[in-house]
């Protein structure tokens, strides 16, 4: 509870003074309500909803600014805001019959860019990057002659089934 509270103190989502009441009310809540309650023993997510059942059982006066940070961490999105991000990014980078490496280099470049908080723009072009740019070429092309003599070497064996 305390990495849970801590939490909530840096995103700005408690007020520090509140803390050390949160903390009293979680470990009276838990001597209190949760080890005496039949209902902790008995809780099924098929029967009862998980913000019904705290609201029920921590909505007092007693765990009052508890209950508030409980509904907060109840409220918070789980989302897929990232992947479908991710999903749209694919999306722009995308051409015709483009092959999972290639994905996966230009996904690289893009994280890499919104890492550094730059845009396209701002990016330098030094003599090493230039260097490896005139190289790639010459690299791919090796890299498909040793898939098709992979291939061939594949299929030159026979099949001994």
């Amino acid at each position: 509870m305390n990495h849970v509270v801590n939490s909530m103190i840096e995103a700005k989502h408690v007020d520090e003074n509140v803390c050390d009441v949160i903390l009293m009310e979680f470990e009276d809540y838990l001597d209190n309500v949760a080890l005496k309650h039949s209902d902790f023993s008995e809780f099924s997510p098929e029967n009862l909803r998980v913000d019904e059942f705290f609201y029920e059982t921590m909505n007092t006066n007693k765990s009052r600014n508890l209950w508030k940070m409980v509904e907060m961490l109840l409220l918070l999105s789980h989302g897929q805001a990232t992947v479908e991000k991710g999903f749209s990014i694919n999306k722009k980078v995308e051409v015709e019959n483009m092959k999972e490496l290639l994905y996966v280099s230009q996904r690289l470049i893009c994280n890499y860019i919104n890492s550094t908080g730059d845009s396209l723009h701002n990016i330098k072009i030094t003599n090493i990057m230039h260097t490896y740019v005139c190289n790639a070429r010459q690299i791919y092309m090796k890299y498909l002659e040793d898939q098709k003599m992979l291939s061939s070497q594949n299929k030159k064996r026979p099949n001994f089934r």
